[in-house]
This record gives structure tokens, sequence and C-alpha cells, in this order.
């Protein structure tokens, strides 16, 4: 408890020496993108049902969702949890910890700096065994690409809107293999909405975003074909 407590900053930012080192920062441009679709601390609440926000205070609430690397936990085991009390003391304790990276950054890098972190602040009482367990490599493909174009002349003929870019993204490692290894832009569209509950247990897709979809997407195709090369 005392190692995880000192991964944040008392600002919300993370204590990891180097850990922000390659992030690319938001351009003006793209910041204006992002503020177009902020949500106030009140939507978020009603959205998660947390008591109050947390985060960067240099940033708003969706850019530290979709631009600002993050380090959670998402799990600790120790001790007797079963019914009852047991007046022991753990023998030993673990934690689960993940890492959302942004553009540029590189997960091997990211675990060495935290790695090295943990071990200088490990109280001298204990001993300390942090393993890697899988990594993904980020992604950020830059919107004023002729394909990213594309997509937005697609999504205005099939919606009627023209998208907003928020730097928002998923874990699908294999986005930055077909990036790096081919060479050339992969171009991520979505067709649901905020309220789908994505990976939840009532997950879903409304029957019009499904036709929406299919119609964007011929009409995204026929835009890469007639695109000048």
């Amino acid at each position: 408890a005392e190692i995880i407590s000192k991964l944040h900053n008392p600002d919300h930012s993370i204590a990891v020496p180097g850990f922000y080192d390659d992030v690319v920062p938001l351009a003006p441009d793209e910041r204006a993108e992002v503020a177009k679709t902020d949500m106030s601390e009140e939507e978020l609440l009603a959205a998660t049902g947390a008591p109050s926000q947390w985060g960067e205070a240099a940033y708003t609430i969706r850019e530290r969702v979709s631009a600002r690397p993050t380090l959670e936990i998402n799990g600790m085991g120790s001790g007797w949890t079963g019914p009852g009390p047991k007046t022991i003391i753990p023998q030993k304790a673990m934690a689960k910890i993940s890492c959302r990276l942004v553009g540029n950054q590189d997960p091997h890098k990211i675990y060495d700096h935290l790695k090295s972190y943990i071990e200088s602040i490990t109280p001298p009482t204990v001993r300390v065994e942090v393993r890697l367990l899988t990594t993904g490599e980020p992604a950020l493909i830059d919107f004023h690409l002729p394909e990213m174009q594309a997509a937005v002349r697609a999504y205005e003929k099939g919606w009627g809107h023209t998208p907003v870019f928020t730097r928002g993204g998923g874990s699908i490692p294999v986005v930055a293999d077909f990036y790096n290894l081919m060479k050339m832009p992969v171009v991520m569209m979505g067709y649901g909405l905020d309220t789908d509950g994505l990976h939840g247990t009532n997950e879903h897709l409304t029957i019009e975003m499904f036709h929406r979809g299919i119609e964007t997407a011929i009409v995204y195709l026929d835009e890469l074909a007639t695109m000048e090369r």
C-alpha cells in the first residue's frame, strides 16, 4: 500500500520519473477539436457514479481520457479476506498495474521506468518483485492525412455532420503493428454511441447505427478509390 500510494503525485500526475518523456503534446488545433466534445464534471460523475473527478488539473476531462497516459491499479490481494477476523500479518501482497500509453511511448521503456521507480521506493522491511505480463504498442495517426480526411467526408455523407477528432482509442495493439510494419495509416471508424456499454454486460448497437455504418463504409471506400495519390 505504501508503494502504491507513491505512484502518483499530489496533483494526480504520475510520479514515475521519465514516464512523460515521449508523450506527444496536443497541438492547438487538436485541443480545439477535443474541446468540441468535452464533458462537464457533472456529466462525468453521472456516467461513472464516482463521487468526484480525478486527474491532471492542466488538462480537461476529455483530454485526460484520450490524450494523456495513465497508470491505474487493476487489483490488489493480501492477507485474510474471508469471513470473520484473523489477527495475522500477511506474508505477501500483490497488485496488478496497467498503463494506458499514448502515441510515441514505448511500453518496454515505460516498464523499465516503472520497475526502477518501484524498487527505489520499496521500504527496507520488504522485498519486491516487478513482472511484465503483456504489452501493446500505442499508435497515433495524423488526422490531416488524406486517408483520414476521406473518412471525414464519408461521415459527413453518412451522418450529415462533420466528425470530431479526439485522439480516442482502445487496446488494439495490431493497429500499431500495421502502422509500423506496413508504413501506411490505419483509419479506425466507429459507428457506436457512448451509451452502448462497450465491454459491459449489456453491450449493444442500435440498428440505425448498424445501417448508417454500412452506408458510411461504402462511401469511404468510394472516397479512397477516387482520392488523388
